[in-house]
């Protein structure tokens, strides 16, 4: 089974208020997101609905923990192993023999959903999530 990832972008806007009064200059607050940092794996972990290319549904629990699980729609296991951010890519490495796989996600639509495809362009996917 081809294995989906989720990926999303999360970005902070600062706005700056207008005042009369002089500031005191302000260092960059460090903007560099580790790997294994909770937050964001907290962000993104929840259960999500994965309509494959074909049009194979899947659900897909990711975890804070760096763990996945996907199932088929009757809640049946298809596999499991273990997840990581790597730059604007979500990367999925399965238990067993299967080779690692990353996916890019795409801008969310009006409904929540977008889509993620393969760094190759190879496979897509529209990804929905449906529970926190």
């Amino acid at each position: 089974m081809k294995k989906i990832v989720l990926a999303f972008a999360a970005s902070t806007a600062l706005a700056a208020c207008g005042s009369n009064e002089a500031e005191a200059p302000v260092e960059p607050a460090d903007t560099t997101v580790a790997q294994t940092d909770t937050a964001s794996a907290g962000q993104m972990a929840g259960t999500y609905e994965i309509t494959d290319s074909d049009g194979t549904v899947t659900r897909q629990e990711v975890n804070a923990d760096g763990t996945y699980v996907d199932r088929d729609l009757d809640g049946n296991e298809i596999e499991r192993g273990t997840w990581r951010q790597s730059g604007d890519q979500l990367c999925y490495d399965a238990e067993g023999d299967a080779a690692e796989i990353c996916w890019i996600g795409g801008a969310p639509g009006a409904d929540g959903s977008f889509e993620a495809t393969t760094p190759d362009g190879s496979a897509s996917a529209t990804i929905r999530k449906i529970e926190d």
